[in-house]
């Protein structure tokens, strides 16, 4: 339990990461670089959370 609540602890952040990223560029193909990569992060979590 110890490892996956560590590995959804990074994730989050990554996913936090990516998010301020996308709001912070102007670039549209950028903003939805980082979005896709927050979402898979979102996405991650998610698995992890679940119970096997």
């Amino acid at each position: 339990m110890d490892r996956s609540k560590s590995l959804i602890d990074i994730k989050t952040a990554l996913a936090e990461k990516y998010e301020r990223q996308a709001a912070g560029t102007s670039s549209t193909p950028k903003r939805k670089q980082f979005a896709y990569k927050a979402a898979r992060y979102r996405r991650q979590i998610q698995q992890l959370g679940r119970p096997e």
